[in-house]
């Protein structure tokens, strides 16, 4: 049974946990219309909630699977559409992710690494940032921390369920957010085969076993939309050929991981080349990536090597080693595909840093505290603690508003390693321990103090403040916020309709469609501003083939669509695909446009 300060010290951490992850979170909005929209559709239609569509008229889906969609529509159904039924959701994920890291650690350590790691993850900017918003991400990291903790205990016991409820969590977890969710895999297998417990021949066919229901849970959906005939369902989202697998294999996996896309006029696999390029084992220390989740990524390094090089003087039960295996192995792989994947990266992809390094900084820690009376476990220690002074330090200067955080955070980190050098009595090892936390801790909290404090939407929301150069992608993207160049403003965030232009589209009664536009992100604010379907030409960015130009013509001509919104810095901005272009030059020539609110705007049905 857990002693009272360790249920008290539980309670105060899932409470600050979801106090953080729910405070004042209708500030976020629609968060990413994208995804809000495809939730509202959901809520809708049962059609459109089974595809993942992103209108309820079931033109075209969003570019994933929609496991995640399928909660938030759901939570509309239950509540109405507004931030809250979107966002809530989201916020309970990382909480009960945050649960289930204190329970990994806790089942082979003390009370003090497991309640660490939890804060870690709970305190990891980008996990807060993700549990306040409607990405995949919040879904992907419960459902994959998961199979973590159900790996864990095939190290005690070797039944059948536990691979089975692995295989399936990381089955759904592919459902949410494809390839990504299966980083962990590398990691559980090697523990698995090392410190499993039965024959090694069981727990091959137990792993057999865990890959044939992690292929049904992360496929069924897949084969189904694959095999319904094109006609009955909506164009897949983000694919050249209207499949979920080229999706899979293209869109949200060569294009991502080997730079490889798909040209959406040929459909052909063609090198995606960019002279911005940052890729290297330094990209995540970069302006971009680093406040997200650096703050501590040298530490779990450090933490790493040390389970690595004291691991045969201090290996305890096969549980221990287990996780201890589970965390490295699952950290180095993460780390090393993204900072060498190719240039379709969003610096959210940070997020899958979260889990492993909030159970290998806890576990190196605790290792090197039981060890420190030796030479190299205490100066490992010391250099552990400097070098997250310095990688915080290097962090603080990517941006000018960070207040009196940097000589907080150095204070704590010299205090911390002077009681790690130094303490010897009881209470200066309990004070030093606390010292610790806050040191390694505070950072974060610095960065999530900011993120808390401001609204996030888009595409690619950042945490903590405004870089200081101006080609970061904090710069750029708080410029396209104020709509410099309108183009920005429409890529990264759509454009949020005026009250009129909504009313329009509300009263276009006697149609599927209230107004069809591009990009989905203009598409998707309109139809939450409306609460009616807009067809967002060609897809995300208007290069996918739905709808075909003659399939637009033959709706416009069944008087299905209302209005044709018309986006000027779109079709001067970027090469629209060839159904696009068609339909645009169409409207143009064949009706009458007039201007609302200075938005152009065609009625398809004159």
């Amino acid at each position: 049974m857990p002693l009272p300060w360790e249920r008290i010290g539980l309670v105060v951490l899932l409470g600050a946990t979801a106090a953080s992850f729910l405070w004042g979170l209708d500030r976020n909005g629609w968060a990413n219309p994208y995804y809000s929209a495809a939730a509202q559709a959901g809520s809708q239609d049962w059609k459109a909630f089974f595809f993942g569509s992103l209108d309820a008229g079931n033109l075209i889906t969003i570019d994933k699977p929609p496991l995640s969609i399928w909660i938030m529509s759901l939570s509309v159904r239950l509540f109405g559409l507004n931030s809250w039924a979107i966002l809530v959701p989201q916020a309970l994920m990382g909480l009960t992710t945050t649960w289930l890291i204190y329970k990994i650690i806790r089942r082979s350590h003390p009370a003090a690494p497991a309640l660490l790691g939890g804060l870690i993850y709970a305190t990891t900017p980008v996990v807060v940032l993700m549990s306040r918003f409607n990405n995949p991400e919040p879904l992907m990291g419960l459902l994959t921390v998961a199979a973590v903790y159900f790996i864990i205990r095939t190290f005690e016991d070797n039944r059948w369920s536990w691979y089975l409820l692995a295989g399936t969590a990381l089955g759904l977890a592919f459902m949410a957010k494809q390839i990504q969710a299966f980083l962990p895999i590398p990691a559980l297998v090697l523990a698995v085969l090392l410190f499993g417990a039965g024959t090694v021949a069981s727990r091959l066919v137990r792993l057999l076993g865990a890959l044939s229901v992690l292929i049904i849970s992360g496929g069924w959906w897949m084969a189904l939309v694959d095999l319904t005939l094109p006609e009955n369902r909506p164009y897949v989202g983000g694919s050249a050929s209207n499949s979920v697998l080229e999706l899979t294999l293209d869109y949200n996996g060569l294009a991502r991981f080997l730079r490889f896309s798909a040209d959406p006029q040929s459909g052909q696999a063609v090198p995606t080349t960019s002279e911005n390029q940052d890729g290297g084992l330094a990209r995540l220390f970069n302006a971009n990536f680093a406040p997200e989740g650096a703050w501590l990524l040298f530490t779990a390094l450090i933490c790493a090597l040390a389970l690595v090089v004291l691991w045969r003087q201090t290996a305890r039960d096969r549980a221990a080693s287990g996780l201890m295996t589970v965390g490295v192995v699952w950290l180095v792989t993460v780390y090393a595909v993204l900072s060498f994947m190719g240039t379709m990266t969003h610096t959210y992809y940070v997020f899958s840093l979260g889990g492993p390094m909030a159970i290998v900084v806890p576990l190196g820690l605790f290792l090197l505290w039981t060890q420190r009376n030796r030479a190299i476990p205490r100066v490992l220690g010391a250099v552990l603690l400097i070098g997250t002074g310095y990688v915080g330090f290097r962090i603080f200067q990517y941006s000018d508003d960070w207040g009196f955080w940097p000589p907080a955070v150095v204070c704590a980190t010299v205090v911390a390693t002077a009681g790690w050098l130094l303490a010897r009595s009881p209470s200066q090892r309990l004070g030093t321990l606390a010292i610790v936390a806050v040191a390694l801790v505070m950072a974060p909290v610095a960065t999530d103090i900011i993120t808390l404090a401001k609204p996030h939407a888009g595409t690619n929301p950042l945490s903590g403040p405004v870089a200081n150069n101006p080609q970061a992608l904090s710069a750029h993207l708080e410029a396209a916020r104020r709509g410099e160049p309108p183009l920005a403003r429409h890529l990264g965030f759509g454009v949020e309709p005026s009250a009129d232009v909504s009313a329009l589209l509300r009263e276009s009664e006697g149609t599927e469609w209230a107004a069809a536009t591009y990009t989905a992100q203009n598409a998707a604010q309109y139809q939450l501003a409306s609460q009616r379907p807009v067809i967002a030409i060609g897809g995300w960015l208007g290069n996918d083939p739905a709808p075909a130009f003659d399939q637009f013509k033959a709706l416009v001509a069944d008087r299905r669509i209302a209005y044709f919104i018309w986006q000027q810095p779109i079709v001067d901005g970027i090469p629209l695909g060839k159904d696009a272009v068609a339909i645009t030059d169409w409207v143009q020539s064949t009706f009458k446009g007039e201007n609302i609110d200075g938005v152009r705007i065609y009625d398809l049905r004159r």
